[in-house]
């Protein structure tokens, strides 16, 4: 799909298969767009008189053109009341036309009249058109035999703009399709089945990216990770006949190598809770466990295009999670990169032990903070549901930056607490410490797990275990990964560009 940004010009002459334009609530069709309520005959003002539009947010009402107008359809999307409108309020009511007009014909053109209003500015009204017109278009054809595209790709948006300085709006699409290329490829990784996506492929898949956009990349095999003591990604992988690997990929936007942010992602590309083998219910979902891994692919990806100065070093390990004659047990007391022992309560809290060693390592390349992502705990889609992840710090300042950039971004994120409490909860009587506090809170017990080997760099955990992955489809989200934390991660390593 196409966005392109062209000056407003009289919008009834305008060729298109699909005309849409915006109406906030309370306002007066008549006076806002008197040429095409005057080339309907003031039918448009009718519908209104009517309350068939009413403006109200996210309403779509279709009126075929009839030769009334070039358009052959006009759509008028309610942006609801002025007062209450900022990106989230954009974005949906644009999704909630998007969906409307995404599966409806091959090759269409659809033309947009971006309103004007002092709550938005043009280049973000113009990023809200553009990530919502790229999320709902996606699709994820998977391995049939017959490909059968739920819905047509649109040819070209074109959004029409009254703003004199146009520049304004390119830079708003521009950083929009960033964000939604890597949104999108990060929702095409989990959605991948196990057997397509290996850890092999998962970690061909980060390279990839590094290499399109001129990153450093370095691959870490087996034989590395035993060099460097990586005991926790060698664990979770020894059950499985597939070779485990951590890559790091350095994107670098300033003149020297400092002030890096350390972006750590769990890549488990299956996992059957090993010997703590999980319910055979549900089980398939289980693909996505290397939901963070995806997103902060997903941000490289956004990254590559949008070119912030700013210095990166993105950390993956990438295993897959297997009972077999070789897999580690419960009992197990383990050696992690860091030094720290860690007795296994269970296999399944596995996610945990890749992460340490990722934060290690990152933390030895001289990373001046961390953020890692990971669907890590069943405790926090109890918690928190599937509409907002969860976030968990040692550094308020750095929390605070992280929650501005999911407000940026338009996702939903929440801060639990990590008093010392639940960090005695991990204590062992026979290593440093246990994979595993007990059920109650094991949402927090798993981050602050994770604060142990974090030390003090400044940290934020995010845990996308509910966030990651959908079983119901909306109108910018078919059902499947979601890309969660993508746009907040760019927005985040964006907002410290210098």
């Amino acid at each position: 799909m196409k966005v392109a940004v062209e000056k407003r010009i009289q919008l009834v002459n305008i060729a298109c298969d699909e005309l849409i334009v915006p109406l906030w609530k309370g306002e007066e069709i008549s006076q806002v767009y008197p040429e095409l309520d005057e080339a309907f005959g003031g039918s448009l003002s009718g519908l209104q008189q009517d309350k068939e539009v009413t403006g109200e947010a996210k309403e779509i009402t279709v009126v075929h053109g009839m030769s009334n107008v070039a358009a052959k359809k006009l759509l008028i999307v309610g942006m609801g009341e002025p007062g209450k409108f900022d990106f989230v309020a954009a974005r949906n009511a644009w999704g909630r036309a998007a969906k409307t007009v995404v599966g409806k014909g091959k090759g269409k053109t659809v033309v947009i009249d971006l309103p004007t209003t002092e709550h938005l500015s043009a280049d973000r009204l113009a990023q809200a058109v553009t990530e919502a017109f790229g999320l709902a278009e996606y699709n994820y054809e998977g391995y049939r035999q017959k490909p059968k595209r739920e819905s047509d790709p649109i040819a070209t948006v074109q959004i029409l703009s009254a703003d004199a300085d146009a520049s304004l709006v390119q830079a708003g699409v521009a950083r929009g399709s960033a964000l939604v290329s890597g949104t999108n490829l990060a929702r095409t990784l989990v959605n991948e089945p196990a057997n397509y996506l290996t850890p092999r492929a998962l970690k061909d898949a980060m390279v990839e990216v590094a290499e399109r956009y001129g990153m450093t990349v370095e691959v870490m095999e087996k034989a590395k990770l035993e060099e460097l003591g990586m005991g926790g990604v060698l664990s979770v992988a020894q059950g499985s006949e597939l070779e485990p690997y951590v890559v790091a990929v350095k994107y670098q936007g300033r003149d020297t190598w400092d002030d890096v942010i350390g972006l750590i992602g769990k890549g488990v590309t299956f996992d059957t809770g090993g010997i703590s083998i999980k319910p055979v219910a549900g089980m398939e979902d289980m693909k996505s466990d290397m939901g963070g891994a995806a997103s902060m692919i997903g941000a490289l990806e956004a990254l590559g295009q949008i070119k912030p100065k700013v210095n990166v070093l993105a950390v993956v390990g990438t295993v897959e999670n297997m009972p077999s004659g070789t897999a580690f047990r419960p009992g197990d007391v383990i050696t992690t990169m860091s030094g720290k022992t860690v007795e296994i309560i269970t296999t399944d809290a596995e996610g945990r032990l890749v992460l340490a060693d990722c934060i290690t390592y990152a933390k030895e390349q001289g990373v001046s903070c961390l953020v890692d992502a990971a669907t890590l705990t069943g405790g926090i889609v109890v918690a928190l549901g599937h509409f907002c992840s969860g976030a968990m710090t040692n550094d308020k300042v750095l929390l605070d930056e992280l929650m501005k950039a999911a407000d940026v971004a338009g996702e939903r994120l929440w801060q639990l607490p990590t008093f010392d409490e639940y960090r005695s909860l991990n204590k062992s009587r026979f290593a440093d410490l246990k994979n595993s506090g007990g059920r109650y809170g094991h949402g927090i017990i798993g981050g602050v797990f994770l604060q142990e080997f974090v030390g003090d760099t400044p940290w934020v955990h995010l845990d996308i275990a509910g966030t990651a992955y959908t079983a119901s489809a909306g109108d910018m989200q078919p059902a499947g990964g979601t890309g969660a934390m993508t746009r907040t991660i760019v927005e985040f390593v964006s907002s410290r560009s210098k």
